[in-house]
């Protein structure tokens, strides 16, 4: 009986739980957490950490990325507010809603990576961060940062 009574809670449970799959159409509920939890796309931008503007460095050059009002996460499903970085060198943008190609100077880092090193020759760079949904599409010129370096 004991056992009986637990199988019973246990499908009450999951019958509640589980997504209304009827025709109906419920009621919209409101969800004030989702609002407040939502990135603020708007605002957004892209930086670096390191190395700074007009910084002489080594190869490799270590990159620090960052982005501040959206989320990072590896390349998939396209979600509003998320997306990962991209690395163009000599370039400054990829223009808003092509899809990054990935090339020697164009490179992604679609698992979600913030930080990585890149073997240059010595020279003078612009490196440009350009952050993208998860096809890789670009979010342009508005979610693009550069920097100059001299690699020695």
């Amino acid at each position: 009986m004991k056992y009986l009574s637990v199988a019973l809670l246990s499908v009450m449970i999951y019958s509640c739980s589980t997504p209304n799959k009827s025709n109906e159409q419920s009621a919209p509920v409101e969800d004030n957490t989702a609002i407040a939890e939502k990135p603020m796309v708007d605002s957004a931008y892209v930086f670096f950490k390191h190395p700074a503007d007009g910084a002489t460095v080594p190869s490799p050059v270590y990159i620090e990325m960052g982005v501040s009002g959206m989320q990072i996460e590896p390349a998939g499903a396209v979600k509003e507010g998320f997306g990962h970085h991209h690395i163009l060198i000599n370039q400054s943008s990829w223009p808003e809603g092509t899809v990054i190609p990935m090339s020697d100077s164009t490179i992604h880092y679609g698992k979600g990576q913030t930080d990585t090193t890149l073997e240059l020759e010595p020279g003078e760079y612009t490196i440009s961060l350009q952050f993208a949904d998860g096809v890789h599409s670009s979010y342009g010129e508005k979610m693009a940062a550069s920097i100059t370096v001299t690699v020695e």
